[in-house]
């Protein structure tokens, strides 16, 4: 039988972001949730810094007024993908994922729900073409 995943949320705390369940999620667990929590902060912010720098490429394609190549925003959107398993493995979900993302990323959530469709289907990388750009797309 799959547990039901907890609602896990992030704060910033000085550059750092530390987790947060309710009190009945911590209360009807089994499991060592001081442990599960640490690591979800620490997955939290390793995808967030991976997620920034992505952003901050993509930023550089703009500035530069170059094409953004869609594999660029599919590598973003894979990130968040990846954020999403990492934290179901440890049975945890985040409450308002576009919220939580919007404002620990300062994007546009019309902008992240793009990205998040791109990701969702075209589950692979190479089966966009290396010369699409975003703007075509």
């Amino acid at each position: 039988m799959e547990k039901k995943l907890i609602f896990v949320s992030f704060k910033n705390d000085n550059d750092k972001y530390n987790s947060y369940i309710d009190v009945d999620s911590f209360l009807s667990t089994r499991d060592d949730i001081e442990l599960i929590m640490k690591k979800a902060a620490s997955i939290y912010n390793n995808m967030i810094i991976k997620m920034k720098n992505k952003i901050n490429e993509i930023a550089e394609y703009r500035r530069k007024r170059c094409p953004l190549p869609t594999r660029k925003i599919w590598e973003l959107g894979d990130i968040i993908f990846k954020l999403v398993e990492d934290l179901n493995e440890l049975n945890l979900q985040i409450d308002g994922i576009y919220n939580h993302l919007e404002r620990d990323l300062n994007v546009k959530r019309k902008w992240l729900e793009k990205v998040i469709i791109l990701r969702r289907y075209v589950p692979d990388k190479s089966m966009i073409p290396e010369y699409l750009n975003w703007g075509k797309c």
